[in-house]
């Protein structure tokens, strides 16, 4: 898997992330669900490029773009930083994306970042991605409570996180997971 910075993809790309980032079923998922206009998309990809503490990369498998991944709040003096991920939702429904997108890019990271903890938000309503975070090592930190209005309704963000000496511990175990969904 390759990541490339999404500011210096090609501006057909940069523009077909907008779609990912519109379409329901990654909506849904999000913070904010509301319509991204071409304005808002085109002033949040040139802000990264002068943006020291936020990464967007497009995660690239067997040439595909296949989904987006992103560093934020990077914090190089306690060497943390947040990350999340979503697919391009042409590919929602081929099976070990995402965790073939969870397994590179937390090497990726650990690797070519000077981090040493990874955390993530995720709303209660995605279950499936909080089971795949923990699969991966990820400790449950805590629930911020009823802290988000989605659909009219409050729901609870989990906060996941895992330091970089758990995930070389277990990194190996999922190697042959990888190298199945690889095929």
């Amino acid at each position: 898997m390759v990541f490339k910075d999404i500011t210096t993809v090609d501006l057909q790309l940069q523009m077909q992330v907008r779609e990912w980032r519109n379409h329901i079923d990654i909506r849904k998922n999000m913070y904010t669900d509301n319509i991204i206009t071409e304005q808002e998309h085109e002033a949040w990809i040139e802000s990264l490029l002068s943006n020291q503490f936020t990464k967007v990369f497009i995660a690239y498998h067997k040439d595909d773009a296949i989904g987006l991944v992103s560093l934020t709040n990077i914090n190089t003096l306690h060497k943390s930083a947040d990350w999340a991920f979503y697919l391009n939702p042409d590919f929602l429904t081929k099976k070990g994306l995402g965790t073939l997108m969870e397994y590179y890019f937390l090497t990726y990271s650990f690797d070519n970042f000077d981090i040493e903890k990874l955390n993530c938000e995720v709303l209660e309503i995605n279950p499936s991605v909080i089971k795949l975070h923990k699969k991966f090592g990820f400790m449950e930190e805590g629930i911020f409570r009823k802290n988000i209005l989605k659909n009219d309704k409050r729901i609870d963000v989990y906060r996941l996180g895992i330091l970089k000496e758990e995930w070389y511990q277990i990194k190996d175990k999922f190697i042959k997971i990888i190298e199945r969904v690889e095929k």
